[in-house]
């Protein structure tokens, strides 16, 4: 959750940002991509470094990093060039967010919870998007759109101090497996590049999208915390339907896909009361993916649960970057159906793949 947060709170702090400095759709959507073009980058490397020192170590550094970055931008941040610079330093937070704790529960948790840990670990991520969207009527109207920044940074060490310390020590990936899931696996990260362009460019831009509409700026963060929650309540309840009778963790995934491309087409009207339909529909259905596609990537190569994560990862922050810049291009130009049109397909694209890759393994 640490990880994800600096970029959720940019996205909903947005229309308070614009109160200090220029911060319009595109700047929006650079920031965004920044953030994620770091930890697509970084992902693949910091996989390996966590896979080397531990899961406990891993969790440190993702909280330094984070820490670090906040409390940069509540004192340093004074234009959207160096509000960006400061979430690239949290995108290296972010890349090693998810092989570090992935890490940690393969090792301390049994196989028959996997489901429920790798769920729960991957709603801390809409649970961050929660805290953003709540931080827009809760703090910084208030108070100002810093503090939001000054309770994240505080968080990223609450977290991790309040963490169990972790058995599972330093090890090393193992060659074969990496071999063994290579294939699939990166098909894997494919559909997590098409479902997080999906994904996060509408979690980007759906508090801007919604006050250019007609809803409160407070009533648009309370909306953006509500999809948070959906997708947060999602991706657990994902995770125990896996675990219940080892069920494939694959296999809802097509089908809520395609559930999610009817809140993207809806989103097009532009009307109040279908925003928040609409919202609460892809967020439920296409924002509840990740903790599932996380457990299959594991389950296909458990010898190397970090490289694997790490993989999968990478194609979420590529489509984290994609997905946010297309928007925010679109945005500028007042064009949002295309943009909204643009999320259907992606999901669409997202679905056929899972298809492919289970017919491919069921052959």
């Amino acid at each position: 959750m640490t990880g994800a947060v600096p970029g959720f709170l940019a996205a909903s702090l947005a229309p308070r940002i614009r109160g200090d400095f220029a911060f319009g759709e595109s700047a929006l959507g650079i920031a965004a991509a920044v953030f994620y073009i770091v930890s697509m980058i970084g992902s693949p490397a910091l996989a390996r470094l966590v896979e080397r020192v531990g899961a406990e170590r891993g969790m440190q550094l993702c909280a330094a990093a984070t820490f670090t970055a906040c409390l940069g931008i509540v004192g340093l941040a004074q234009s959207a060039l160096s509000l960006t610079a400061l979430l690239a330093l949290a995108g290296v937070g972010n890349a090693l967010a998810s092989p570090a704790v992935s890490l940690m529960l393969r090792a301390e948790v049994p196989d028959a919870q996997h489901g429920l840990a790798f769920g729960a670990q991957q709603a801390g991520a809409p649970i961050g998007s929660l805290l953003a969207g709540l931080a827009l009527p809760a703090v910084a109207i208030p108070f100002g759109w810093r503090w939001g920044y000054l309770a994240a940074a505080l968080l990223a060490v609450a977290l991790v101090a309040a963490a169990p310390p972790s058995t599972g020590g330093p090890g090393r990936a193992n060659v074969s497996e990496r071999v063994r899931g290579l294939g699939v696996v990166h098909v894997l990260g494919l559909v997590a590049f098409l479902a997080s362009a999906a994904g996060v460019g509408f979690i980007s831009f759906l508090v801007t999208y919604s006050v250019d509409n007609g809803i409160d700026e407070g009533a648009a963060g309370l909306l953006l915390a509500a999809v948070s929650l959906c997708a947060a309540t999602a991706r657990i309840v994902l995770g125990l339907r896996a675990d219940r009778g080892g069920q494939e963790a694959l296999r809802p995934l097509a089908a809520m896909f395609l559930i999610s491309t009817l809140g993207y087409g809806l989103l097009i009207a532009g009307e109040p009361a279908a925003i928040v339909v609409a919202a609460l529909l892809a967020g439920s259905f296409g924002w509840a993916w990740p903790g599932a596609l996380n457990l299959a990537v594991v389950q296909r190569s458990p010898g190397a649960p970090a490289w694997a994560v790490g993989v999968m990862m990478t194609g979420l922050f590529a489509g984290a970057i994609a997905g946010p810049v297309a928007i925010g291009v679109l945005a500028d130009h007042d064009l949002w159906t295309p943009a909204w049109l643009m999320c259907a397909v992606f999901a669409l694209l997202a679905a056929a793949t899972v298809v492919a890759v289970r017919r491919h393994e069921s052959a």
